[in-house]
């Protein structure tokens, strides 16, 4: 087999690799050598697919199979095979998505894969808990994640926020400046929005001037600091 076929199954592998749900969420975690040895390995196993639909074919219908090599373009042996092996990835790539959700296979990979920052965000992104992100200026938000950011390709987080304010210098006790839940709640009062989104109030913050975060529960902070309560 000449070996510039195997570019066939090469860019099938990789394709797979960052197409199908399951997989792609994963690779963004992952270093580009690794990637491309990922895409190697998955052309290899849909390359050695390929061939026994061939093998199967032929022993099903071998005259099929010779009239098809015979409107190939090109006549190089297992030329046939190797570009099959592209649309195979590529038809079952897609058919296979439309039965996958998206923000599940999104969770599936943080928690198989991720790091302790992307497992916090994703902890309020999917099941709504406030976070407490604390910039290096001193200055806090709590809030919820309302978008989790791809990795290695973006640096900024975006967040519904719930309260800020700014820690003091000398005993980093928390100064709360601004309750957005009183605000939202007002708007749903008197009518003038039916939910907090068309307030048009999320904030983003940029990822490499955040100090720490954290969970924020106001119950619990209440008792660690009864006399703010």
């Amino acid at each position: 087999m000449p070996f510039n076929l195997l570019l066939f199954p090469l860019v099938g592998g990789y394709y797979i690799l960052i197409r199908f749900r399951y997989l792609r969420y994963v690779q963004y975690r992952l270093e580009s050598q690794r990637v491309l040895l990922n895409s190697a390995f998955a052309g290899i196993l849909l390359l050695g697919v390929c061939f026994l639909l061939r093998g199967l074919l032929i022993a099903i219908s071998p005259e099929t199979v010779e009239q098809l090599s015979k409107l190939l373009p090109i006549h190089t042996p297992y030329f046939g095979t190797t570009s099959m092996s592209l649309f195979v990835a590529v038809g079952a790539t897609e058919i296979a998505n439309l039965f996958i959700n998206r923000l599940k296979a999104i969770k599936r990979a943080i928690v198989t894969s991720g790091n302790e920052f992307e497992l916090l965000l994703s902890s309020s992104f999917f099941d709504a808990h406030l976070l407490q992100f604390t910039m290096d200026s001193g200055k806090f938000y709590i809030g919820w994640v309302k978008e989790l950011p791809k990795p290695f390709t973006t640096s900024y987080i975006r967040i519904s926020p719930a309260f800020s304010g700014y820690r003091k210098v000398d005993d980093k006790e928390l100064v709360f400046t601004t309750q957005y839940l009183t605000v939202y709640a007002s708007y749903i009062e008197d009518g003038s929005v039916a939910n907090t989104d068309e307030l048009k109030t999320d904030l983003v913050l940029k990822a490499d001037k955040i100090n720490s975060i954290s969970f924020f529960d106001m119950d619990m902070y209440n008792r660690f600091n009864p006399s703010q309560e």
